[in-house]
């Protein structure tokens, strides 16, 4: 598979598989396998194009309004020279009777780092109690 030059493709015992991008897993902490099907949506992947792993839900918040959805998604993404696995903070706004609107949260302009990410909850958290919340009554 010439176009999979930096990704490995393991078939394990069950029939899934697991990939590895530039030699390392997708994921340290959870050893993830794929249905065997991904390797023909990666090879029909254009350049400049990805394809979205999983997303981990983070928190979610409603206002009088909207719902505001926080996840953090891994995918991997087709560049000219193979293939990069790439991870986004992503803020979707949920307004009823309308289409998602998400938006990946960067730190001036570059992907934020896991640090960058639990400072930002933390501080949205502590925002949401200071200004936004009465915690002695519930509207």
């Amino acid at each position: 598979m010439s176009d999979f030059s930096n990704i490995s493709v393991t078939t394990l015992d069950d029939g899934m598989i697991s990939l590895l991008v530039d030699g390392q897993p997708i994921s340290e902490k959870y050893g993830m396998k794929f249905e065997s099907s991904i390797v023909d949506e990666l090879k029909a992947l254009e350049v400049g194009k990805n394809l979205k792993l999983f997303d981990q839900f983070i928190f979610s918040h409603t206002d009088l309004n909207f719902e505001h959805t926080y996840k953090y998604i891994t995918a991997i993404l087709r560049e000219e020279a193979g293939f990069k696995v790439s991870k986004n903070f992503v803020y979707i706004i949920k307004i009823e009777g309308q289409p998602e609107i998400d938006h990946v949260i960067t730190k001036q302009g570059q992907p934020m780092t896991d640090t960058d990410v639990r400072e930002f909850i933390q501080a949205h958290v502590q925002k949401s109690l200071t200004d936004y919340t009465d915690l002695k009554y519930a509207y």
